[in-house]
């Protein structure tokens, strides 16, 4: 008496779970310096906008205000 057994079903989706998992560790270890980088690059960015804003506000002051003769 003999007996065969299908093995591709669970062979096959541990292959599955295991590939999903490496794509996902490689996408963290991509993303994860990019977040970083791009944190500094933001906050630059927002600094120099704060600046600016500042300058912007400054200068419509002083033309409001009135001339003295």
């Amino acid at each position: 008496m003999t007996t065969s057994t299908n093995t591709t079903g669970s062979g096959l989706g541990f292959w599955k779970v295991l590939g999903i998992i490496a794509v996902a560790l490689i996408a963290l270890a991509l993303i994860g310096p990019l977040l970083k980088g791009l944190f500094w690059v933001a906050l630059i960015a927002l600094a120099a906008y704060g600046g600016w804003m500042l300058l912007r506000t400054r200068h419509r002051s002083d033309e409001n205000r009135p001339t003295t003769l």
